[in-house]
């Protein structure tokens, strides 16, 4: 049989030569939320040698579990608290101000801290000029992220005289890290790219068993050129825990030797956002448009629902929900919805080291249900603060399977005789020296490695390496 020669230009709907719009999922999955640091004023434990004192004793000495209790409430000792509580509330003549203290405390030490919160403002509401108990209620309202309350109390303590130094310099490390916490989030990335196979496609001359070849145009293009991100976010404290949420993600890539294939992705979100101690909850309404070649591309409105929590201090699970319209502007073909679960567990040994495994479900559901499509996707991370040479590592590897509707037809017209479905393989190692950075920028050495296999391998199979030098900044 003769073969014949097949040009782009013939072909107006090629799946492969539109931008990859299922691989942008990848970038919307489920993201822990780092731990975060909150400031402590060392406290030196009162002289003393260990106890050895039967429950019989101390119930007979009121004064020797008073100061037992005192000593505990000052260094902190959740189990000597709630062993000597008790004890020291069935005296007749016990301390109410002291109990509700160490209720409120013991209830701070344990992640309870709403109920720590009530406590502390009894106290106060009877008593407002103690000072420690102030600090206390700060601590717990920062501790729920009740920012502006927890900012109120601080400053209210700080006003108090003859304030010792070492209070002093704890209250002004809450306060710095409540108006960080409070600020505008910023980060960005740029590096140089040279791509091989710009347009995602096999480098074989035939197209499967139609009898057709390609053009030139439809074999892998090589360019030059850049790829850049940016996103701004900030939470606004309306009240208690509740929060305003704005947030901006821009990232695109451009090519001085073929604008043709810039491509320009621009998401905003704005929504509710309910934060306290162990969970973050986010509901955020949003809009995103893509440019391809400096032309509109594809616009999607949609809502994006995330939850974190942390099930101890070193597992935390995180969940996202997606959903979005899209609506194309050259081509309704494609046209139609979008669906996104997606959860990730991570685990923290130590706070040099982590480990997460995530799944992510996606669904798309198109005009033309040959562009219609169910994405499966497995992944495993592992990040790593090394001692030596002051190096850090972060290593990705991510499982996706992807099955179409529909049999697959190029330009519509072309009958390629089987229902597309393709697998990806990939895998991510970054590296950096943690004092390397510039004004706040830090290079890493970026390795990344894409294996695309597909049932229709002579146009849609190929495979990815490149080796980028990645300059970040966060902010």
């Amino acid at each position: 049989m003769k073969k014949l020669t097949l040009p782009l230009c013939w072909l107006p709907c090629l799946a492969f030569a539109t931008p990859n719009h299922h691989d942008e999922q990848i970038k919307n999955v489920a993201k822990p939320i780092a731990p975060q640091i909150q400031p402590e004023l060392t406290q030196t434990a009162p002289n003393s040698q260990p106890i050895d004192i039967s429950l019989q004793e101390l119930n007979q000495n009121p004064p020797l579990v008073h100061q037992l209790l005192s000593d505990a409430l000052f260094a902190r000792q959740t189990d000597a608290i709630a062993t000597l509580l008790p004890v020291y509330q069935q005296f007749p003549n016990a301390d109410k101000t002291l109990i509700q203290f160490a209720q409120a405390k013991l209830a701070s030490l344990q992640g309870k801290n709403n109920e720590a919160i009530h406590l502390y403002r009894q106290i106060l509401a009877e008593q407002p000029q103690l000072n420690v108990v102030r600090i206390e209620l700060a601590v717990a309202l920062f501790n729920a992220q009740q920012n502006n309350a927890a900012e109120d109390q601080f400053n209210k303590a700080k006003s108090a005289e003859n304030l010792p130094a070492p209070v002093m310099q704890l209250i002004d490390a809450y306060l710095a890290a409540l108006k960080k916490r409070s600020s505008w989030q910023f980060g960005a990335s740029a590096y140089y790219v040279q791509e091989n196979n710009i347009n995602n496609t096999s480098n074989s001359p035939e197209i499967e068993n139609t009898g057709y070849v390609k053009g030139e145009s439809m074999l892998p293009r090589k360019a030059n050129g850049f790829a850049y991100s940016a996103d701004l976010s900030r939470d606004f404290n309306l009240t208690g825990s509740h929060y305003l949420t704005f947030q901006n993600d821009f990232s695109g890539r451009s090519y001085w030797n073929s604008h043709d294939d810039d491509e320009l992705t621009n998401r905003t979100l704005l929504g509710y956002t309910y934060k306290n101690e162990k969970q973050t909850l986010r509901l955020l309404p949003f809009f995103e448009k893509r440019w391809s070649g400096g032309s509109s591309y594809r616009k999607t409105q949609g809502v994006r629902a995330e939850y974190n929590h942390w099930l101890s201090p070193n597992w935390q699970i995180s969940t996202a929900l997606e959903y979005g319209k899209q609506d194309y502007y050259d081509s309704q073909a494609q046209d139609g919805s979008s669906k996104l679960a997606s959860i990730t567990l991570l685990w923290l040994p130590k706070p040099q080291q982590y480990f997460y495994v995530g799944s992510d479900i996606g669904f798309e559901r198109t005009k033309v249900r040959q562009f219609s499509a169910d994405t499966k996707s497995l992944r495993f991370g592992w990040g790593q603060e090394w001692q030596t040479f002051g190096l850090s590592s972060r290593l990705g590897f991510a499982i996706t399977e992807r099955d179409y509707h529909d049999t697959a037809k190029l330009g519509n017209i072309l009958d390629l005789g089987k229902v597309r479905s393709d697998e990806v393989f990939s895998t991510t190692l970054t590296l950096w020296k943690r004092d390397w950075h510039l004004f706040g920028i830090t290079p890493k050495l970026q390795l990344s490695w894409r294996k695309h296999d597909s049932n229709l391998p002579t146009l849609y199979s190929y495979t990815d390496k490149n080796i980028n030098v990645i300059f970040e900044t966060r902010f």
